[in-house]
């Protein structure tokens, strides 16, 4: 019956317009910018919150009414299907001078033709906040840089003011006989055993200057470490033979070598590790008084090359160990406090750590970590007064 299927048409038209109707009232009650734009580019609906803020814009092409890059608008209409997924952007819009999140999805309407749905919400606040933090972050890490900075500058003066003071003490006592034994040779006529005396007292104390200011020297001139793959077992065979050398010094006790059977060779600088290990044994030997045992061991762990000096002296009271790496700090008479300072600048020149154990009466260990340099990818350590490497004449401290 024709008037039957016109009413049914009639009632589904009102039900569809109803729909809308009602769609349209819960978009104009969000509190979120909301419009809708046609396949021809032309904003179909704008909800009454985007409408306070830019006006009225119904029937205009969108790109012109928002003041956009016609491309923009070809990639949200074209570059989304039908069924999305949902695209998000983020919008700046000068009519407001402020900040979208944009929210881009398919819509479906009656007789199959698909428009696109924008959802605006209000990001100002969070970007000017965002902007606010950066600026801030800014601001703080450039305040953190000068302050370390500051606290950099304050702490080589005050080391450097150490290491002078240590300096003019250790140069004060050879000169001092030096000048006594000039003004004794001033006097008429010194015996012949009288000058023999003195002269060997000017050798010895210009001598003990001379070493003194060379292990400075090798302190605070630096000299970039050259690596070359060094063979382990071998270089510790060296220093073994090279302690082993002053029988006065080593006295009774064994030096003992532990080597891992598969650590051929490591990427080193030869002589840079030879005297930063001799200034340690050197240290061992002292404390050891020609007796005990002394051990060099060597293996790898991973990455990194673990070299250790034992030994079974006295041991290092717990509150020196913070101190013995300082330079001119020794509780050894006629000692320069240099060597383990110079050991662990060598080590750190090479990118390696340097630490110390002890248990009094029992055993002291300092351990020797010193990464391949492939695996490394550490940034260069900031060393106030690096060492350098050059021969032994003496105790290390």
């Amino acid at each position: 019956m024709p008037g039957t299927k016109k009413s049914r048409q009639d009632k589904l038209h009102h039900g569809v317009a109803g729909e809308r109707d009602r769609l349209k009232s819960i978009l104009d009650g969000m509190d979120d910018g909301i419009y809708i734009v046609g396949r021809d580019y032309k904003i179909r609906f704008m909800n009454r919150a985007l409408r306070s803020d830019v006006g009225e814009g119904e029937g205009q092409f969108c790109y012109d009414f928002f003041n956009h890059d016609r491309s923009s608008c070809e990639e949200c209409q074209h570059g989304m299907s039908s069924f999305g997924p949902l695209t998000r952007r983020e919008w700046f819009l000068p009519k407001t001078q402020r900040f979208y999140d944009v929210l881009i999805s398919p819509i479906h309407e009656p007789g199959g033709k698909i428009s696109r749905l924008h959802i605006l919400r209000d990001i100002t606040e969070r970007k000017q906040l965002e902007s606010a933090l950066q600026e801030y972050s800014r601001t703080l890490e450039t305040k953190v840089a000068e302050q370390s900075e500051r606290l950099l500058r304050q702490e080589r003066l005050a080391l450097l003011g150490e290491i002078w003071a240590g300096l003019a003490h250790e140069i004060r006592t050879p000169l001092g006989a030096i000048m006594t034994a000039i003004k004794l040779l001033e006097k008429a006529c010194p015996s012949e055993e009288e000058q023999k005396l003195l002269f060997a007292l000017l050798k010895n104390e210009t001598q003990r200057l001379q070493r003194k200011l060379s292990e400075f020297l090798r302190y605070a001139k630096p000299r970039p470490p050259q690596l070359s793959d060094v063979g382990i077992r071998a270089l510790l065979e060296e220093l073994r033979t090279l302690l082993t050398m002053d029988r006065q010094l080593v006295g009774e006790v064994a030096v003992e070598l532990v080597v891992d059977p598969d650590l051929a060779v490591w990427p080193l600088d030869h002589d840079q590790t030879k005297e930063s290990l001799l200034n340690i044994c050197l240290n061992a030997l002292q404390s050891l008084d020609g007796k005990g045992v002394l051990t060099l061991e060597a293996k790898a762990r991973g990455d990194a090359l673990e070299l250790f000096v034992r030994d079974n002296g006295p041991g290092i009271p717990a509150d020196e160990i913070p101190h013995i790496f300082k330079p001119f700090h020794t509780g050894k008479p006629g000692g320069t406090g240099l060597g383990l300072a110079i050991s662990r600048q060598l080590i750190e020149s090479q990118g390696g750590r340097i630490s110390v154990t002890s248990i009094p009466r029992l055993n002291t260990t300092f351990k020797i970590s010193i990464p391949h340099p492939k695996a490394s990818h550490r940034a260069a350590q900031y060393n106030l007064l690096p060492g350098s490497s050059g021969p032994i004449s003496g105790p290390a401290q």
